[in-house]
């Protein structure tokens, strides 16, 4: 009879030891695990070992989902397993796992990963016809010896616009542009109301002539981005002028109020 205190002092101790540990590890009822496992019903693992708690079922799986560290657990009886990783899984009647992480090579879980719904890439909106612009070239000097063929770059503003279209201006024709010699044209202004083009957002469209080299105009774009950027100015390079057009290369840069 002198031994009964001493089993029973320690037996309420390891019970409040594993109820620490329990309370510490599973998520009050006021909270909600955030982490889905996925479910082997009748299925063991293989792998590291981190803790065998003699829980129920429904502890087993909460202790996992609980800890960060915990990749998987299985369950067999009042025995729980958790798994510091994961190695392989086998068949096994009387055990129940779950894993953060689907098992490679084995079964799919009972609770598969939902398959991501495939979105259609949005394709651009067609482009309006480039405007008549022939009246806005400026004098030029040509320079001997330069192999680059000429792109006008007109600029265009809409009503509203607050981009300084002569610093932009100043800007374009200041830099050397590889692929292309960019030549701003007159400035002009456009009514917001009546003009497609200023009811999007601020772009700057390249176009080429059916049997110019598409290449580099989007070249020229490329490196008109820096100066575009800031501005809040979008490319895109798949304009196409008209048979007949005079201007071979040409970019349109439109500040619109947006």
């Amino acid at each position: 009879m002198s031994g009964y205190p001493v089993f029973r002092g320690s037996a309420c101790l390891l019970a409040g030891t594993f109820a620490a540990f329990l309370s510490a590890a599973v998520p009050s009822a006021n909270g909600q695990s955030t982490t889905e496992l996925f479910d082997y019903p009748g299925t063991g693992l293989k792998g590291t070992v981190s803790a065998q708690p003699a829980v129920t079922l429904q502890e087993c799986r909460l202790l996992c989902s609980s800890r960060s560290g915990c990749f998987g657990f299985d369950w067999s009886g009042a025995m729980c397993r958790l798994f510091a990783s994961v190695d392989s899984a086998y068949d096994s009647p009387a055990s129940t796992a779950g894993t953060r992480n689907l098992v490679p090579g084995y079964r799919p879980p009972s609770n598969p990963p939902a398959r991501p719904v495939a979105v259609a890439p949005q394709a651009e909106p067609a482009l309006p016809d480039a405007p008549e612009a022939s009246g806005r070239r400026v004098s030029y000097r040509t320079i001997p010896g330069d192999p680059r063929p000429i792109a006008w770059v007109y600029i265009n503003v809409c009503a509203g616009a607050s981009v300084d279209a002569t610093s932009l201006r100043r800007s374009v024709n200041d830099f050397v542009f590889e692929p292309l010699r960019l030549i701003p044209g007159q400035i002009e202004r456009f009514d917001r109301d009546t003009t497609p083009q200023c009811a999007s957002v601020p772009k700057a469209i390249g176009y080429a002539a059916p049997d110019a080299d598409g290449w580099r105009i989007a070249a020229a774009l490329k490196e008109m981005s820096p100066l575009l950027r800031p501005l809040g100015i979008g490319t895109r390079a798949d304009g196409k002028l008209p048979a007949g057009d005079p201007d071979r290369y040409r970019i349109d840069i439109w500040l619109s109020h947006r």
